[in-house]
């Protein structure tokens, strides 16, 4: 259900919308009578409200990201693993491979693990930023207090809520550790429990895609070492 947003007949400041018979505006702290039709509305929406508080624990182990230590033992991989398989290889076959084939089978594949981390992380944080950034509520006015993404109209959060729903359009924000965001947001998303399901397709399909071009480059990495021993003749 769809309302048009609540006003104060006094300033005519948009208002947030409860369960009650009353709010007092936070403009001009007159006192506004809720009609009927808007305090059903409300406690319909009490329903919405608690499926979203069930999804909530879902969706902030969802939003961890990788995170900078991830990264760094990716670059640390990628450093390390070459020249600790090439003189591992050098010292332990004998006699020791040619440059081409330490190049092809040892050195570059040597890469892939470190990569292919870094790869994961930068993307699984991308998107979950992304994600975070379509779903969280909008700061209006100077004081920076939180509008809904979807409708506009003004949010009155529960304490230390991680999300709430807006009682005039019914779409859920993100109300906690807003991330900046200077580009349009993707409005097709209206409900928290979407809006995990979209970010947990997401990670998954992030992972199969690293680990597929993962097998990709090795294969490639192979062929092409073979082909270069052929060529030579090493």
């Amino acid at each position: 259900m769809s309302l048009e947003t609540l006003r104060c007949p006094g300033c005519g400041a948009a208002t947030p919308l409860r369960a009650a018979a009353s709010i007092d505006c936070h403009h001009c702290g007159r006192s506004i009578e809720i009609p009927e039709a808007w305090r059903v509305a409300a406690e319909a929406h009490a329903a919405v409200a608690r499926l979203r508080r069930e999804v909530e624990p879902r969706w902030q182990q969802l939003t961890v990201g990788v995170g900078k230590p991830v990264v760094a033992v990716a670059l640390a991989l990628a450093s390390v693993l070459p020249p600790l398989c090439t003189w591992l290889v050098q010292s332990r076959l004998s006699p020791p491979p040619t440059p081409v084939e330490n190049l092809g089978f040892v050195a570059v594949p040597a890469l892939l693990p470190g990569a292919l981390l870094w790869l994961w992380a930068t993307a699984v944080d991308a998107a979950v930023l992304r994600v975070r950034r379509d779903v969280s509520a909008c700061k209006s006015g100077p004081a920076g207090a939180l509008a809904c993404r979807g409708c506009g109209a003004p949010l009155a959060p529960e304490a230390d809520a991680l999300a709430t729903t807006c009682l005039y359009c019914g779409t859920d924000s993100v109300v906690r550790d807003l991330p900046e965001t200077t580009r349009a947001r993707d409005h097709a998303v209206r409900t928290l429990a979407e809006a995990a399901r979209v970010l947990q397709r997401r990670r998954l399909n992030l992972g199969l895609g690293v680990a597929l071009l993962g097998l990709g480059v090795a294969a490639i990495v192979a062929a092409t070492a073979m082909a270069l021993s052929l060529a030579f003749g090493v």
